[in-house]
């Protein structure tokens, strides 16, 4: 190891450091989970016209994107619980 490169991986500042990068994963994981919730209404605005406009094919497949990420957000929940981030 360099001489000072463990200035932030023991001591006083290893906590902080620990929990800067906490802040910045929760922050990212914030972005990422926003996004796919825009993504999740826009896919629910395709499948509100796909059924008043009578077009089933169109219907069953934004039904299948929307099943798809209600998973996807069912899992992320599963490995970080309500109240689980430090963000």
């Amino acid at each position: 190891m360099i001489p000072g490169n463990d200035f932030f991986v023991a001591g006083p500042f290893a906590s902080a450091s620990i929990h800067q990068q906490d802040f910045v994963d929760g922050l990212y994981f914030t972005a990422l989970f926003v996004d796919s919730l825009r993504e999740r209404s826009k896919i629910e605005k395709a499948l509100t016209i796909a059924i008043e406009q009578e077009n089933v094919d169109l219907a069953a497949q934004k039904r299948t994107e929307l099943d798809y990420l209600d998973g996807i957000f069912r899992l992320t929940l599963e490995i970080h619980p309500a109240g689980g981030l430090d963000s």
